[in-house]
């Protein structure tokens, strides 16, 4: 994790991240780097982390080498799925070439233990969904490779606050 993480002066209403969490190796780099973002959100009731990430709450059937292809899109996981396994995710162009990364699985036990240690108060799995060329993507859907997260310092959720504001 760098270092310019650690100026504690730098506070946001809001921290998006796209996979950052996937490449933490152990649970003390998974606990800090929840630590590092609780840190640097503002104190305020509109204060949220939001990440995307591989669809942990899918089990091995998100982690299916063959199920994503024909989106341009592969992974090979470790098993036993542990804790800690390894996944290579490779991305396939129309040129033939290719893009290859290591990430690791932790459970979403594992995800949510780190972020109540973080301080955060509230923490929602939030399927993802699309309006656009369903049908092309409705076996996608069925077991999206991806799940989002929204967590909270404070106890309600954004929905909640949204409603307190219509």
């Amino acid at each position: 994790m760098c270092n310019i993480w650690s100026d504690q002066r730098k506070k946001f209403d809001f921290v998006v991240a796209f996979y950052l969490l996937n490449y933490a190796k152990t649970r003390e780099e998974h606990d800090r780097m929840a630590q590092i973002i609780g840190e640097h959100l503002a104190g305020s009731d509109k204060a949220y982390f939001l990440r995307i990430i591989g669809n942990v709450c899918a089990g091995e059937s998100a982690l299916d080498p063959d199920r994503y292809c024909k989106y341009s899109y592969r992974c090979e996981a470790e098993t036993p799925l542990v804790d800690g396994a390894k996944i290579k995710n490779k991305h396939f162009n129309p040129d033939s070439t290719s893009c290859s990364y290591i990430t690791y699985y932790f459970s979403s036990s594992f995800y949510e233990e780190a972020f109540q240690k973080a301080d955060f108060k509230y923490f929602e799995w939030v399927p993802v969904e699309t309006a656009y060329e369903l049908q092309k993507y409705e076996d996608l859907l069925k077991c999206a490779p991806v799940i989002d997260i929204l967590a909270h310092k404070q106890t309600s959720s954004l929905k909640q606050q949204l409603l307190r504001y219509n």
